[in-house]
């Protein structure tokens, strides 16, 4: 196997019908987390919570029958309804495919919250791809429209 580092950048925007608390509490709540925090409509399978600077998180998750893939988060920066950075690493059946830097910023548009996600990726080996990477958050981030 070839092993290669391939580097992006996603640049997400939503606009919520919610204030900014509300889209905050949206990744501060564990259940609220746990109806959003998947692409498409993949399942979590097993997911600890510490939304707290320098705060841990493991999530395994996947399409039902297999939820191979598995996220280690730590938070690094929060500032409540307005700034959550955070790191993670991403492997599937224990094979690294990612590691990425990213910046959730919330500010308020009238009585509206817009949300901005940047995230800077480094692809593994090619097991990952930048547009799938792009569709999964575009579908997580669709998903908070219905919980705030």
């Amino acid at each position: 196997m070839e092993r290669i580092a391939q580097h992006g950048t996603i640049r997400l925007e939503r606009r919520f019908a919610a204030p900014p608390a509300r889209v905050f509490a949206a990744w501060a709540d564990p259940a609220a987390r746990a109806r959003w925090d998947v692409p498409g409509r993949w399942t979590i399978a097993q997911q600890t919570h510490d939304f707290r600077e320098g705060g841990r998180e493991a999530k395994r998750f996947g399409p039902v029958d297999d939820p191979r893939f598995v996220a280690d988060t730590l938070y690094l920066d929060i500032v409540p309804s307005r700034r959550i950075v955070f790191s993670y690493s991403m492997t599937s059946r224990g094979m690294p495919i990612s590691v990425s830097l990213t910046t959730v910023e919330l500010s308020a548009a009238g009585k509206a919250t817009r949300l901005l996600l940047v995230e800077h990726i480094t692809l593994l080996d090619g097991n990952d791809t930048l547009a799938n990477r792009e569709e999964g958050l575009a579908s997580m981030l669709d998903k908070i429209d219905g919980i705030v």
